[in-house]
């Protein structure tokens, strides 16, 4: 398992570190950020719409379709007590995609391991050191 590290850097900024990548994390000045980088929740969203982009890759060259023009989209609405996420709404445009192979995208992109552990509640560990 891979370490990510994440570390407070003055205001309301985060360095986090993945492998050899950096990501800057912020807020929006709305929120007295500073808008250097992505909010987490964005992050959440993106590692989103990303597996599923991959998985929806791996079909298509699974069944000889080309990806080509592949876009994804998504946004999502929060609620509060609890703050969370409530709702995302994930778009596919496959511009080579046939009527046959619609429902295969889909149920691919469905079977991504992001979409699966929101599906499949993890078990999350926190801890103090």
């Amino acid at each position: 398992m891979a370490i990510i590290s994440v570390e407070f850097a003055g205001d309301s900024r985060f360095k986090s570190q993945i492998r050899k990548h950096r990501i800057d994390i912020d807020l929006t000045p709305d929120l007295k950020g500073t808008d250097t980088g992505p909010m987490p929740p964005e992050l959440v969203v993106l590692g989103l719409a990303s597996c599923m982009g991959y998985y929806i890759l791996f079909y298509c060259r699974r069944n000889n379709i080309s990806a080509e023009g592949l876009k994804i989209e998504a946004e999502f609405e929060k609620a509060k007590n609890p703050d969370r996420i409530s709702k995302i709404n994930v778009r596919f445009h496959l511009p080579g995609i046939t009527e046959q192979h619609k429902n295969g995208v889909i149920k691919a992109a469905e079977g991504c391991l992001v979409h699966q552990t929101f599906i499949h509640k993890p078990e999350i560990n926190i801890a103090l050191y």
